[in-house]
């Protein structure tokens, strides 16, 4: 019979330092990708052309974000620490799920492709039919790390860049930069990546029916993860456009400068997730305690990382942070301290998001996102009609710290639950 993931060998302290340089390297990798796709595209098409790549772009990021609340996350809980057999069956359902969910999704795509006219449609038509296979490429990747293969994760993010890349060569020697040409490209790189995902896992996704199937196994978690999703989106979208309408343009432009100032950092987060939650449920299947004792020591290197990344942008020198932002750096490194507390208390808080994560507690984790983005909204736009672009950084400040409170106590919560249960739990 097949062991199950993470035997003392597995998830000894060097192979979890190396998967997750291999998930913060995929996250550099990803991150690289996509602002170099959006400068080539922006360089080489109409303001008109790049603003229908840009709304084909942000369909695929909020269908993307949709398939990993549904199937992305739940897959890390669920399937890190299993047999062989269950993983191969959980990946062949999850991977059927979003296909399915791509297909519906790019089924609308194309249904308001053909309402529309100019270059929209025909962007809209490449992504409707490729976003089926772009979220199955996604859910192998996450497939993959649950696994504990990080590196053949990078090797499939890195399959889609370099296609990418090539096919735009192509293109520009050929002289046909167009922004169809551009969108056939980027996606068709991410279908090349996703057949390439076929011969990694070597695993055939399941049919429609097994998106049913996948909603009912995973129904305590997919829908509080989706919630949490929108609400991350929501909260996002309704308090940059609350700024604007409070401050004006000008402050919205000088806060999201400061945000870019410290935006490596979003890459470490977001790398660091990959690989943490499944590194976490390892964890807890040994032993809860060990779970606690790594999402606090996580918390202290994500928020030392933090730390240190805000001191070295406001000791950097003035000339180099013009090159790098122009005349927004000024504004922008008045907002770097206020930004980076709030930046810091995200770190402070990671480890409770991963052992939340890790736990399974999605009705806790929603609960903390509720007040995590509803106080944030408050708060922000409290001092943002204060203080403008410094009254809403220290917004950001606030909530940040309160957010440490707010996690770390559903997590503390969940933990205690956790453990009453195996407690109670009958001995087979």
């Amino acid at each position: 019979m097949s062991d199950a993931v993470g035997s003392s060998g597995a998830h000894g302290v060097s192979g979890i330092f190396r998967r997750f340089g291999w998930g913060l390297g995929d996250q550099v990798l990803s991150s690289a990708t996509n602002f170099i796709l959006g400068a080539l595209v922006a360089r080489a098409v109409t303001p008109r052309d790049f603003g229908a790549f840009s709304l084909a772009y942000a369909t695929y990021t909020l269908s993307l974000g949709a398939s990993r609340a549904v199937v992305g996350d739940p897959m890390a809980v669920r399937f890190s620490s299993v047999p062989a057999d269950h993983w191969r069956e959980g990946v062949r359902m999850g991977t059927g799920t979003a296909l399915t969910i791509g297909s519906i999704v790019g089924l609308g795509c194309i249904g308001a492709a053909l309402l529309l006219g100019g270059s929209l449609t025909i962007v809209l038509v490449i992504l409707g039919v490729s976003l089926p296979a772009l979220l199955v490429q996604d859910t192998w990747r996450y497939a993959l790390f649950a696994r504990g293969r990080a590196s053949a994760a990078f090797l499939n993010d890195l399959t889609w860049a370099l296609s990418m890349f090539v096919a735009f060569g192509l293109l520009m020697n050929a002289g046909l930069t167009t922004v169809a040409g551009f969108t056939g490209a980027w996606a068709g790189g991410g279908t090349v990546a996703a057949v390439v995902g076929l011969f990694q896992l070597r695993i055939v996704p399941s049919g429609p029916s097994s998106a049913l199937r996948w909603f009912s196994a995973q129904r305590d978690l997919a829908p509080r993860y989706l919630a949490e999703f929108a609400l991350s989106t929501g909260a996002s979208s309704l308090i940059v456009f609350g700024i604007g309408s409070l401050t004006g343009l000008a402050q919205v432009g000088q806060l999201r400068a400061g945000q870019i100032a410290l935006g490596p950092l979003n890459v470490l987060f977001v790398g660091a997730a990959m690989t943490t939650v499944p590194e976490g449920v390892r964890l807890l299947r040994d032993s809860p305690r060990r779970l606690e004792h790594a999402s606090r020591w996580l918390s202290v290197t994500m928020a030392g990382g933090a730390f240190l990344w805000g001191v070295l942008i406001l000791t950097l020198p003035a000339g180099a942070g013009r090159f790098a932002l122009g005349a927004n750096w000024e504004g922008a490194r008045s907002l770097v301290f206020p930004l980076s507390i709030g930046v810091v208390g995200y770190g402070l808080s990671f480890g409770a998001t991963t052992g939340l994560r890790s736990l399974a507690a999605a009705r806790r984790s929603l609960r903390a996102k509720y007040v995590d983005a509803s106080s944030s909204v408050v708060i922000v736009l409290a001092g943002a009609s204060l203080g403008g672009a410094q009254g809403a950084a220290w917004g950001y400040a606030v909530s940040g710290c309160l957010r440490i409170v707010n996690w770390w106590w559903q997590f503390t919560r969940a933990m205690r639950e956790y453990e009453a249960n195996l407690v109670s739990r009958p001995i087979d």
